[in-house]
């Protein structure tokens, strides 16, 4: 990460909006002892523009990063430079947390999709917590999350190994729809990441949607969902 850093002030300054406070990472924590912890590790926040790389694979990591406002992608690049989406960032969203703790490199690319910040944890200071109230409260949540990422990419392995685009959609609403518990479903994905998230052709996507609403398996209007009774009792 290139950083730049603003004072501690400021950082101050937008935790009392209680912006932080909601964030996952920082759950369970009191005002005081997120300043305190933020402060400890030596928390900075860095600026990107858009299309401007926030962590490349293969090089040195800095920390974990919490994306404040804007929008980043995580993605890998083939020999031949083709780009695969593995995940789109929102504010609130961390990125980094396995190669601070597994290794020094990152395992994949991050950019700015456009104008970013982004809160930097560092990592040699969360290798080496003080034990603290705040510390502990912290290393629960990071579990947690990296817990839940682990479902999440457990379920995508599950989706791409059915055999043909239908079956990854049916399996990929059945999963939101015990998840959300709510008919529609709103999928965070629009149709282009979708596609890349089934790694398959737009074209081929809204196709076989458009098949699935014929045979009254589901309705649709953008990224909600209405799925059909039958849809959730196929095997």
């Amino acid at each position: 990460m290139t950083a730049m850093p603003n004072s501690m002030n400021k950082m101050e300054r937008d935790v009392s909006s209680d912006f932080l406070l909601r964030l996952p990472i920082f759950q369970g924590m009191p005002r005081n002892e997120v300043i305190r912890f933020i402060s400890s590790v030596h928390g900075n926040y860095a600026s990107f523009d858009k299309g401007e790389f926030i962590g490349m694979e293969g090089e040195m990591i800095s920390g974990i990063g919490v994306l404040l406002t804007g929008m980043a992608s995580v993605f890998k690049e083939n020999a031949a430079g083709e780009r695969h989406r593995m995940a789109t960032l929102k504010p609130g969203d961390i990125f980094g947390e396995v190669a601070v703790y597994t290794g020094e490199h990152w395992t994949a690319s991050v950019m700015a999709e456009e104008p970013s910040a982004v809160l930097i944890l560092p990592r040699q200071q969360l290798l080496h917590l003080n034990e603290t109230a705040g510390a502990a409260v912290f290393q629960m949540n990071m579990l947690k999350l990296v817990s839940k990422k682990a479902l999440k990419l457990n379920q995508k392995l599950e989706i791409l190994s059915m055999r043909s685009l239908r079956r990854k959609l049916i399996r990929l609403f059945q999963i939101e729809w015990k998840s959300q518990k709510q008919n529609p479903l709103i999928l965070p994905m629009n149709r282009e990441e979708l596609a890349e998230y089934l790694q398959v052709s737009r074209p081929a996507l809204s196709r076989e949607l458009m098949n699935m609403k014929r045979d009254n398996l589901i309705d649709f209007s953008r990224n909600k969902f209405y799925v059909s009774d039958q849809l959730a009792e196929l095997e």
